[in-house]
């Protein structure tokens, strides 16, 4: 599939790391604002307020002294980002000139807060730059945690018992209040659904699926009808459980080697003066043995390390492979079990194929990411635009690198877990083909 191309991705694409990464924490606490307004007038509390002032985000205080005025939720989102620093300022002015923000202040009882807002341009930006549904979630009748809660009542129905739950707000106000007849009811020990919420879930469960991805609803029709076959996930569970034995089973041999090669360079003990020539023979004769042993054990250690370390690297390209295979069918509606098969723990045949680049989506959050961590994972990492980023604490500034740790098979890991959290469930083949759900 191709990617989606927009003037809104592009003015997302045109921005440097750094910006990129303050318009997503922007749009996110701009999002939040929306979702708080939603679920306020939902509880009968509406806030009149215009657009322009319940949006705007409190950004940083002048003057500006942490230690007296506090953080703002923007500097601290930043902050965890890597991108909080001096340069702020500049930043949020390269955002206004391209018409992705506007800037604005209030008075305060000492002083003044800066505030932005995100401009239409800027929130169809970040949404095309950072959203997994950058084209608007599909409609659906229930929101994402009540479809959420429906589908945990029909699992429980399934299973032949209540949800054993106490009160719930979300069933008593959107499946049971916001429905004639209701969705659901209460029963001794918690709630059940109705034969009425049956029927919902039965014809509504495409558009849900499509609107909810995320959410791993049952099928109705039973794990047959599941567009997603259950044992796939399975088979990637298993390549993840091998290298992550392996690479536990490495760290402790390289600890153990690292301890004995201590033990080998230790110097002998000074021994008392005076004693007998016999009595510091021995103690020599006891060094040269802790020695020897030490050595012993250092090198077996080290035969030991290099062995895991093949056999976690091995691993790890086997279950970032099988991860890329699935992605590929999600991407294509093929059958995914094609072709997948389970971790071998025995690696005589080193035979390796090319790792292929991961297949567009067509959602850039996805494709951006992915071919990031591809990049990585083939020793090839694309080249940063702008600077690096720098978390800042409340105790200084700690350098944040994206350089992975000295670990076998550390990236294939990376991009292999990114791909598996994206396909599991199959929320991927949901996102891709919605039509295709529940046929």
């Amino acid at each position: 599939m191709p990617a989606r191309t927009s003037k809104a991705l592009q003015a997302w694409q045109d921005l440097n790391d750094r910006q990129q990464g303050t318009l997503a924490v922007i749009y996110e606490l701009d999002q939040g604002a929306e979702a708080g307004r939603r679920s306020d007038a939902a509880r009968g509390r509406y806030d009149n307020r215009p657009a322009s002032e319940w949006r705007a985000i409190d950004f940083a205080h002048e003057p500006a002294m942490r230690d007296v005025f506090g953080w703002t939720t923007l500097q601290e989102r930043l902050m965890w980002r890597g991108w909080d620093n001096q340069g702020n300022g500049s930043t949020m002015a390269a955002l206004e000139r391209r018409g992705l923000i506007t800037r604005a202040g209030k008075p305060t009882r000492w002083g003044r807060m800066h505030t932005v807002r995100l401009t239409r341009e800027g929130r169809a930006a970040a949404r095309a730059g950072t959203s997994l549904t950058p084209d608007g979630r599909a409609k659906a009748a229930l929101g994402h945690r009540s479809w959420e809660v429906l589908a945990l009542l029909w699992s429980a129905d399934q299973r032949g018992e209540p949800l054993k739950w106490g009160y719930s707000t979300t069933i008593e106000r959107a499946l049971i209040d916001k429905h004639v007849p209701p969705l659901a009811r209460s029963v001794g020990g918690g709630y059940e659904i109705t034969d009425r919420g049956r029927d919902f879930y039965r014809e509504h469960y495409a558009a849900h699926t499509a609107a909810h991805p995320d959410i791993r609803a049952p099928h109705p029709d039973g794990t047959d009808a599941e567009p997603w076959p259950p044992a796939v996930d399975s088979l990637l569970i298993q390549h993840r459980r091998l290298y992550l034995a392996l690479l536990t089973a490495w760290k402790d041999t390289d600890k153990a080697r690292k301890a004995a090669e201590k033990e080998a360079t230790e110097p002998p003990p000074q021994t008392l003066a005076h004693l007998p020539a016999a009595a510091v023979a021995l103690a020599e004769k006891r060094h040269a043995l802790w020695y020897d042993t030490a050595r012993q054990r250092a090198d077996l250690a080290t035969e030991h390390a290099e062995d895991l370390q093949q056999r976690a690297e091995h691993a790890a390209r086997a279950y970032a492979t099988a991860a890329l295979h699935a992605c590929r069918a999600a991407v294509s509606r093929s059958d995914p079990l094609d072709g997948l098969t389970p971790p071998a723990p025995d690696i005589e045949d080193w035979d390796e194929p090319p790792l292929l680049a991961p297949p567009e989506t067509g959602i850039h959050a996805i494709d951006a990411e992915a071919k990031k961590l591809h990049a990585a994972a083939v020793g090839k990492p694309l080249k940063r635009r702008g600077p690096a980023p720098t978390r800042r604490t409340r105790r200084g500034n700690v350098r944040v690198t994206e350089t992975p740790p000295a670990e076998p098979g550390a990236a294939l890991y990376a991009l292999a877990e990114y791909l598996r959290e994206h396909v599991q469930g199959g929320a991927l083949v949901r996102r891709l083909h919605p039509s295709t759900e529940g046929r």
